[in-house]
């Protein structure tokens, strides 16, 4: 699996597009920002993706996704990709690790997991359908945006975007 995690903010992101001559589109903004993250594994042979919504970044939540897909992938051993973020290496997923033995992580070089990583490419997709040039008024409504993205989202469509 290649794995990564990302941030959604409900401050939109401002990305080009287009707009009739003379018409600029308002992007509207809270007065608070508020944030989620969101975890994703992707199976590059099928084109399977998982994914998880937590209220925060941390290792415990990057656990809390390891147990996922312990469950999504039962009575076999998970090879995952990822970069060197801090909560990758904390020590203690090293010592979740020593408890789950199914699970191995395989570290992509410093540096490189932006553009190494499949799943850069699905986040930006999603940021794109989701969060570009749009506001939806409150966290849940971002987060139920999230769930119907990845409702809709084939491995057909995942595969094309990792190639």
């Amino acid at each position: 699996l290649c794995a990564d995690e990302c941030d959604l903010h409900l401050l939109p992101v401002l990305r080009a597009m287009w707009m009739r001559k003379g018409q600029q589109v308002r992007v509207p903004t809270p007065g608070q920002n508020r944030k989620r993250s969101v975890f994703g594994a992707f199976e590059p042979n099928t084109g399977r993706f998982t994914y998880a919504v937590y209220e925060r970044k941390r290792s415990i939540e990057f656990i809390s996704f390891l147990e996922q897909l312990l469950l999504t992938y039962p009575d076999r051993h998970i090879l995952i990709v990822l970069d060197n973020a801090s909560i990758h290496t904390a020590k203690f997923v090293a010592h979740w690790l020593t408890d789950h033995p199914s699970v191995e992580l395989l570290w992509l070089p410093t540096y490189s997991g932006h553009k190494e990583n499949p799943v850069e490419k699905i986040w930006w997709r999603l940021k794109g359908h989701v969060a570009a040039n749009r506001l939806h008024g409150n966290i849940d409504s971002l987060v139920a945006a999230v769930h119907e993205f990845f409702a809709s989202f084939t491995p057909q469509a995942a595969r094309q975007l990792a190639a």
